[in-house]
């Protein structure tokens, strides 16, 4: 019978999928000869398979990931001939609220109340009403925070390929290349974009200190997008209300460096759009596309997030 494999960490949550297939489920940490005897014989996989398990995949036809991004395999070695989709559309709800949640901290300086460990006003605050976000990716993950920006009285500016084309919850558009133009009037810059050549060091020293003073950049999107010693060498001397990172590169994050330390910083270990075991709701998310695009796969239809890994 043909061979459907889940590789995931659901635990005994893994839901019934379809009939057309044999399912076995392995977490991650299941032994490595394990891992690849079922690989070699899986038809289709869900989950992240690493590129030296795939080499060993010769009845492999398609992997559908449970997460948005794809990076692990863009730099090559992902099979020919095997269709690759993704999760994308699971995540926009939690990690906007995410990023919001360090949005909201930032600007009331909840991080600096709880590091300085006084009872002692610290001084000026942001307000959110009435600001304007500069927000780069105006996907899924972009557009459910500009939604929620919108609602409070925030000016979202979406920073998107297709400028012209009209996207809900952004008053105005932009392109990666003009996004610059936005800087200074930015409040608010949160980063949702995926990793590519155009991406890579976006936020380098010069770009940051084109931002405001006291803006607040937020990323929740790929840790390769901000050149991390720019950062650093810039809040150390005074620039940016404040920063939250989800995502940093090198990732993770060494513990002996300057940003943990910082009271205007907030660090979390790229968990804003983590799935199994954190919200029922996003796994609940992530098997819907599963199961899509298992019919899809059945019915010879397009897939939905497929992947060109060419």
């Amino acid at each position: 019978m043909r061979k459907l494999l889940i590789l995931s960490d659901c635990g005994q949550n893994v839901p019934h999928l379809t009939d057309a297939f044999e399912t076995v489920a392995l977490p991650h940490d299941a032994p490595a000869e394990l891992r690849l005897r079922e690989v070699a014989e899986a038809e289709v996989i869900i989950g992240e398979p690493s590129l030296a398990e795939l080499s060993a995949a010769k009845k492999l036809k398609w992997v559908q990931m449970t997460w948005a991004g794809a990076d692990r395999y863009l730099s090559g070695g992902f099979p020919k001939d095997v269709l690759l989709t993704t999760a994308s559309g699971a995540f926009g709800e939690t990690i906007a609220e995410h990023a919001l949640a360090m949005l909201f901290a930032l600007c009331r300086r909840l991080p600096a109340y709880q590091k300085a460990r006084k009872w002692q006003d610290l001084g000026c605050e942001k307000r959110i009403a009435g600001s304007t976000a500069l927000i780069f990716g105006c996907g899924n993950i972009g557009s459910a925070i500009a939604r929620r920006l919108q609602a409070i009285g925030v000016h979202t500016i979406g920073v998107c390929r297709a400028a012209r084309q009209p996207r809900p919850h952004f008053e105005a558009l932009t392109t990666l290349f003009c996004a610059e133009a936005f800087l200074q009037e930015a409040d608010f810059i949160l980063c949702a974009l995926p990793s590519d050549e155009t991406t890579a060091r976006y936020f380098d020293e010069r770009r940051l200190s084109q931002c405001k003073d006291d803006a607040v950049l937020i990323n929740v999107g790929r840790g390769s997008l901000i050149d991390l010693s720019a950062l650093t060498k810039l809040m150390q001397a005074g620039k940016l209300f404040g920063a939250g990172l989800d995502v940093t590169e090198p990732e993770p994050l060494p513990p002996e460096h300057p940003l943990w330390a910082m009271q205007n910083v907030i660090l979390t270990p790229h968990v804003a759009g983590v799935s199994f075991g954190h919200l029922p709701e996003t796994e609940e998310k992530i098997w819907a596309i599963c199961r899509e695009n298992l019919q899809n796969y059945l019915d010879g239809r397009p897939m939905r997030n497929q992947v060109n890994t060419l």
